[in-house]
């Protein structure tokens, strides 16, 4: 299957802000959607990917678990994720493959989470999951309900710009501060 073309805010922000549908059975046209999600998030530097975010607005997102451990494990597929309970809010990481090269360390996110969704291969999935890797599970499962990570900022929160220098380094630039 392709890379898809992952849509991009402010440009595609009306595709972006569609909510998802409940996919009822998982089909070929589901295991296709989930073979180019797998192949899109392949070429990017993310840790998830949802469905909306190339265009179908089907209830599948991928998630990568073990930024907080230092290397990020293969992705999960999550057919229709259901958030059953959420820990504490704390500032957390964020950042969106539809808002490239744009990061916060102060996104609202839970601290824990427990969720239950289906696999690929139509097993039941729970899990608990803690740190970033409950932050991912949140900011995907926005993606499907139409909210982005600028949604979950307060009016003095910090988005940072990823920009190269004359030397070829990356280096983060403060944005101005978020209209209120």
């Amino acid at each position: 299957m392709p890379v898809r073309r992952v849509l991009k805010y402010p440009k595609d922000e009306a595709r972006l802000r569609k909510p998802s549908t409940a996919v009822k059975r998982i089909d070929n046209s589901i295991k296709n959607l989930i073979k180019d999600l797998k192949d899109t998030l392949a070429t990017e530097e993310g840790a998830g990917l949802a469905a909306p975010q190339i265009g179908e607005h089907q209830r599948v997102v991928l998630v990568r678990f073990g930024q907080d451990q230092g290397e990020m494990q293969p992705p999960l597929t999550l057919i229709n994720p259901v958030i059953t309970e959420k820990g504490p809010l704390v500032k957390s990481f964020d950042g969106c493959l539809s808002l490239p090269k744009i990061f916060t360390w102060d996104a609202l996110r839970p601290s824990w989470l427990e969720f239950t969704a289906t696999g690929e291969d139509g097993e039941p999935i729970a899990m608990r999951v803690e740190g970033a890797d409950a932050a991912v599970v949140d900011h995907e499962v926005d993606h499907l309900d139409g909210v982005f990570f600028l949604d979950r900022l307060d009016k003095d929160a910090k988005l940072y710009f990823a920009r190269t220098d004359e030397n070829g380094k990356e280096k983060l630039v403060l944005l101005p501060a978020l209209p209120s």
